[in-house]
């Protein structure tokens, strides 16, 4: 479920957070989809001639046009910002307060996804909490890897006594 996050002394004091990734091998939670896909929709309704093919609707389904809209997202990003965000097909929590990943070092996908909605559609951002479901950032649960592993994984037994 999203929720509203702070990063005081940064240039985006506030921002809108996941619980739990979105995307390919997320847990892909309806109400965190849905953050993502009312960013993304009022993201390109403001960008229509880079708009990603497909109508994205805020199903909390993290659909095919989901997934292709997150990755356009990434590419664009990517393209504008060489080396600064990871093209993975999906969108983590924020968990640095920087807004860089200790793993990939490199921007979040959310983080960039807020700072473009700010700048261009501050009233859809504004709104957010309105029209999405948010949940009180005291009850939200700690960080989580979130890796949806899609093969089990084998363990071999241990030799000897």
């Amino acid at each position: 479920m999203g929720f509203i996050d702070s990063a005081p002394g940064t240039k985006m004091p506030v921002f809108y957070n996941l619980v739990h990734a979105v995307g390919k091998n997320c847990p892909n939670m309806s109400d965190d989809v849905k953050l993502v896909q009312y960013l993304l929709k009022s993201l390109y309704a403001k960008l229509s001639p880079a708009k990603p093919s497909g109508e994205i609707e805020v199903t909390g389904a993290c659909d095919s046009t989901t997934m292709n809209w997150i990755l356009q997202f990434q590419m664009q990003a990517a393209k504008q910002n060489p080396g600064k965000i990871l093209v993975d097909n999906r969108i983590d929590r924020i968990r640095q307060k920087d807004f860089i990943g200790s793993l990939s070092h490199t921007v979040y996908t959310l983080a960039a996804l807020n700072a473009s909605c700010i700048t261009y559609c501050p009233e859809a951002w504004i709104a957010t909490p309105a029209l999405i479901h948010l949940e009180n950032p005291l009850n939200v649960p700690p960080p989580s890897w979130d890796v949806v592993q899609s093969t089990p994984q084998i363990v071999p037994a241990s030799g000897g006594m």
